[in-house]
């Protein structure tokens, strides 16, 4: 039976972490992608945290969240079944080598990519993880991205500044707190190019493999 190798990528809103999540899935063979975003609550769930002065939900905490059912999503992929199937594209990819990059080609493991703003708040999936990548970048940067994108529902005016970065520190100093787990993360600045963050990333992934 394959072992898993599995690897998470996290960080702050509009860091980059879903691109290079993306493309290390599309670079490399035998992977398999999942991404935190597919689990959020729908907007009339009463779990949700309502914020009265923006009329608006508490996206950006844990309890937006299913997490439950990602973290069975999750083991049912390194566990073999084949729900991984539905979850992901096939298992037909090309190799990293012929993007150009480190040839990572071990028949016997496959890769699991964890994509998500929240993952390494979350216990369960971050002991799970191999590797733990965390891109970080400025709160300006991360503003003139953000405002740009287009989400449903869309931010409300003032979202940005009371919720979404106070909860990213928030999630941040959680992290630190936990110097086991600090220690295990490879911090990431989410303004290096795409190429080179992707690169590191396969480098290690070689090391392992």
């Amino acid at each position: 039976m394959a072992r898993w190798l599995v690897i998470g990528v996290g960080g702050a809103t509009c860091s980059g972490k879903t691109t290079l999540s993306k493309k290390l899935n599309e670079v490399l063979k035998n992977s398999r992608l999942i991404n935190q975003d597919s689990y959020f609550f729908p907007e009339d769930d009463p779990r949700h945290t309502h914020i009265p002065e923006l009329n608006h939900h508490n996206w950006d905490i844990l309890t937006s969240l299913d997490m439950n059912r990602m973290y069975r999503d999750v083991m049912k992929v390194v566990s073999g079944t084949n729900v991984a199937a539905k979850l992901n594209e096939p298992d037909s990819k090309p190799s990293a080598s012929s993007c150009n990059k480190n040839e990572i080609k071990n028949l016997d493991t496959r890769i699991l990519i964890i994509d998500g703003f929240l993952i390494f708040n979350y216990k369960p999936i971050a002991d799970l993880c191999n590797l733990k990548y965390f891109l970080t970048i400025t709160k300006q940067l991360c503003w003139e991205r953000r405002r740009h994108r287009v989400y449903n529902p869309p931010d409300v005016p003032g979202y940005f500044d009371k919720v979404i970065w106070p909860e990213y520190e928030k999630y941040l100093k959680e992290i630190e707190k936990d110097k086991k787990l600090f220690s295990e993360i490879n911090f990431i600045d989410g303004t290096t190019s795409k190429e080179k963050i992707l690169q590191r990333v396969l480098d290690d992934i070689s090391k392992i493999m």
